[in-house]
């Protein structure tokens, strides 16, 4: 689980400064707080793994005309959509102690708050409202 985080932490191609990050966090985590960091960031992956995604298709026959249809997710696409939702907001450059941001949206993922909760959400509603084309798969 840490090589695919360290991955999508990766920005330019340098992988020694995700790596940083990565054990700097988790250092903080063991001075913060009494829990295993393990079992913590298992738990916020979990709850935030989309089962549904939306996907855009155009279509060939009409022109600049889309088609959205949610599709279930497979269980190995999964682990990395979380992933990306959890460290989207977080790679920008601009931010400093980027560490100690992962924790705290790890800890609000923990307590069911916080941007990635609302933004699944989102998601599931979106599909909800779309799930009319749900059996128009042809990819």
């Amino acid at each position: 689980m840490n090589k695919k985080i360290i991955n999508q932490l990766v920005v330019n191609g340098k992988t020694a400064v995700s790596e940083k990050i990565w054990l700097k966090s988790v250092k903080f985590f063991y001075k913060s707080f009494v829990k295993n960091h393990k079992k913590c960031i298992n738990q916020a992956l979990v709850s935030t793994t989309p089962l549904i995604k939306v996907k855009q298709l155009k279509q060939k026959s009409k022109r600049s005309q889309l088609k959205e249809f949610p599709y279930i997710v497979n269980s190995q696409t999964r682990i990395s959509l979380a992933l990306k939702f959890f460290l989207s907001k977080k790679k920008r450059k601009s931010e400093t102690r980027l560490h100690k941001k992962l924790i705290v949206e790890l800890l609000a993922i923990i307590n069911n708050s916080g941007a990635n909760l609302t933004k699944k959400k989102n998601l599931y509603e979106y599909a909800f409202v779309k799930k009319k084309y749900f059996f128009y798969r042809w990819f």
